[in-house]
């Protein structure tokens, strides 16, 4: 994510001096014009997670003008002539500013706590360590089932943002991959068979459990 217009945030949640931005990221480019450069209807959902947060201000585009001076400093410090990203950090004030697209072109203000530096966390990492867990607690219950069906489970992969299996049983082979989401991909489960031909992928909207769930009869059917 670096052009401003490429991201919407749709709502926000304060708590326990975390702010979490809820958005829409738009990947699709259509072109070079300026109002039309994205195709908006197609889009990925991500979580950002702003820590040691001590106050955030959401600023319309017609309320930029109450803060001009304060904007044209942050230009200065930087040594910018206009705002075209999206992230924006003022040391001089200790705040980050969000250009985001919105309906008027808004922009986010967060203030952090001094002595303190602030953490972007983009929710996908926690997630997806979240789905590993899970995942590693289905294949080691169904470890002695595996032996009875001999079912063969190799490791392929095992990194920090991937991890891959593959199941074979005589002539049956499936793949079952895990990764953190990016910017072409939404998912983080993608399970292929080569009999009956099969493939899943989780949705946006699914959570762990349902993840998890899915995953424990995807199992049980091989």
């Amino acid at each position: 994510m670096v052009d401003f217009r490429s991201i919407l945030v749709e709502r926000m949640e304060y708590k326990d001096s975390i702010l979490y931005l809820y958005c829409k990221t738009f990947y699709k480019v259509l072109g070079s014009d300026y109002y039309n450069k994205y195709d908006y209807n197609v889009y990925h959902r991500k979580i950002l997670k702003f820590k040691n947060v001590k106050r955030f201000e959401y600023y319309l585009d017609e309320q930029i003008y109450n803060f001009i001076c304060e904007l044209n400093d942050l230009q200065e410090e930087l040594g910018i002539d206009y705002f075209s990203k999206i992230f924006y950090k003022s040391k001089k004030r200790n705040r980050l500013y969000i250009f985001e697209r919105g309906y008027f072109e808004d922009f986010i203000m967060i203030e952090f706590k001094n002595n303190e530096k602030e953490k972007i966390v983009i929710d996908e990492k926690e997630k997806y360590l979240e789905i590993k867990k899970e995942l590693l607690k289905i294949l080691q219950s169904k470890k002695e089932k595996f032996e009875e069906k001999n079912i063969k489970l190799e490791v392929i992969e095992d990194k920090e943002s991937s991890y891959i299996i593959n199941l074979e049983k005589g002539e049956k082979v499936a793949t079952l991959s895990l990764r953190i989401p990016n910017s072409t991909r939404y998912y983080y489960i993608h399970y292929k068979q080569n009999f009956h031909r099969y493939d899943w992928y989780d949705e946006e909207y699914h959570t762990v459990s349902e993840i998890a769930k899915q995953l424990n009869i995807i199992l049980d059917r091989f």
